[in-house]
């Protein structure tokens, strides 16, 4: 098990850029959908719009929990994200995170009525990486059915996460 930086997921989240956001529901039920990273800065925070009528500001009033998942399919990688969530209303920030193509969720720009940030502060994370190629991964599966050989399917541990102040990092 190997761990890896902050920076590195830093990399990665400015590549893949979506994440799927889960949130605990009033019943108690796992809710998931779809966001788009707009930062990961240097103490790991990860920020995110959202609108003010959606379900999962109520939710993550009630539980701030989160987990926050990456995947790139293609290289084998995933991270999982465990943190807190909260949801703020701040121009000046809206400005600072904002992006010509939020504009087809909030046509009025970082000033929408509607628009909120959601912030996401991480308190522990996790990746795997299968590191072989789709023929690597063909071959492991095939050892695995004709010889009964148990395979490496690549590297998983822990991310250490920033935890300090420090400069904005881009996503």
């Amino acid at each position: 098990m190997k761990t890896l930086d902050a920076d590195w997921l830093a990399d990665l989240v400015g590549t893949l850029r979506y994440a799927m956001l889960t949130t605990c529901a009033a019943q108690g039920e796992l809710v998931s959908r779809p966001l788009q990273t707009l930062l990961c800065d240097a103490d790991s925070t990860l920020w995110f719009f959202t609108s003010a009528a959606s379900g999962k500001v109520r939710e993550l009033e009630r539980d701030p929990r989160v987990n926050l998942t990456y995947a790139d399919p293609a290289r084998k990688i995933f991270v999982s994200i465990a943190g807190a969530g909260q949801v703020l209303q701040e121009e000046v920030r809206a400005r600072a995170l904002w992006r010509l193509e939020q504009t087809i969720f909030f046509p009025h720009g970082p000033t929408d009525p509607d628009l909120r940030i959601l912030k996401v502060r991480p308190h522990a994370a996790r990746y795997w990486d299968g590191n072989a190629s789709m023929l690597e991964t063909v071959i492991k599966l095939g050892r695995a059915v004709l010889e009964g050989e148990r395979s490496d399917l690549g590297t998983q541990g822990d991310i250490a996460l920033h935890t300090g102040p420090g400069p904005r990092r881009s996503s």
